[in-house]
């Protein structure tokens, strides 16, 4: 675990702010620009498609339900920091057994009848989990210069999960997409009470660290499921500031937009969205309620149209968010 702790103050160490993209002051006050539209582009700036979603624990006879519901929240959390909304636990409930006595029986599942306001049902499931500990008894050590370094005793403790997310379509219940997982986190304590390294609330510590890990900003599943449940705004206009383009969105800080946040502007195509660009959220003074203003690469300006799709991306746009990529890869 000493490897843990040399990573951990790498890892302080290296603590640098992002050079994100700031944009001149109070950008709606600049002159507009102009940019072609999509045929048959809404009118309507306020046009946020919000999903609703409905969010309910998979099932595993071996696996705790407090373990299960760690992942539920966390997911929920995701959902929200999308700028969607998590609704109706209850009738998420009820769709869940009603799949799981389908699937005893070996039906296949009929449309439900019933209303529905939710666009999927996102069932997330811990599969395994286990933890381990070790102790690891005082030492001393000299350095370079001669100085003696007192290392305390110390019990270790890793915990690991594997973990899996499906998004099935409402009413009709259809799989859209099932995502396995694995999270590992690792933790110590130094001078324990005992060398048994059994304490409970350490054992939980690493269980649940451990399911923060299955999704990470940055990793390449954290930015596929953010396709499916992040906000849908649209591109609305775009400024001319200071020799540069910003293009205008509708989505806010109601629908999830925050500063210096990725995003992916896509294109409706035979109905499949097709990725247009990337780009990234401006500055916290031009992110409002209802509108923010992204930044593309100059090579991407001229694809932009009015009427194109704007989505949070979940992709990493800051030294941090990068580092904390590499290092859950360190650490597996």
């Amino acid at each position: 675990m000493r490897k843990a702790h040399y990573l951990t103050s790498l890892a302080a160490a290296l603590t640098i702010t992002a050079c994100g993209s700031t944009a001149p002051t109070a950008l709606p006050t600049y002159p507009d620009f102009n940019i072609p539209a999509l045929p048959g582009a809404p009118i309507d700036a306020a046009n946020v498609q919000s999903n609703k979603l409905l969010v309910a624990p998979g099932v595993k006879s071996d696996v705790p339900s407090f373990i299960q519901s760690m992942f539920v929240d966390n997911m929920t959390a995701f959902v929200n920091e999308s700028g969607s909304e998590v609704i109706d636990r209850q009738l998420a409930q009820r769709f869940i057994d009603e799949i799981q006595l389908k699937e005893n029986l070996s039906e296949t599942y009929e449309a439900y009848q019933g209303p529905v306001e939710a666009k999927f049902l996102i069932i997330p499931t811990i599969t395994d989990y286990s933890w381990s500990s070790e102790y690891e008894k005082a030492d001393s050590r000299k350095n370079k210069d001669g100085e003696t370094i007192r290392y305390p005793a110390e019990c270790d403790y890793t915990g690991k999960v594997k973990g899996n997310v499906q998004i099935r379509a409402l009413p009709s219940m259809k799989q859209i997409i099932s995502v396995n997982l694995t999270g590992r986190e690792s933790g110590s304590k130094e001078n324990p009470p005992s060398k048994k390294c059994d304490e409970t609330s350490m054992i939980n510590g690493a269980i649940k660290g451990a399911i923060a890990d299955l999704l990470v900003k940055g990793d390449d599943d954290y930015i596929t499921l953010s396709k499916y449940v992040s906000s849908q705004g649209m591109i609305t206009g775009a400024k001319k500031a200071e020799g540069e383009i910003y293009f205008e969105t509708n989505l806010g800080r109601l629908h999830g937009a925050k500063e210096e946040a990725a995003v992916a502007i896509y294109q409706e195509i035979d109905g499949e969205l097709v990725k247009i660009a990337s780009g990234e959220m401006v500055d916290k003074d031009n992110v409002f309620n209802s509108k923010s203003y992204i930044k593309v690469e100059s090579d991407s300006v001229e694809r932009i149209k009015r009427g194109m799709i704007v989505m949070l991306s979940g992709e990493c746009t800051g030294f941090g968010c990068k580092w904390n990529s590499s290092l859950k890869n360190l650490t597996k």
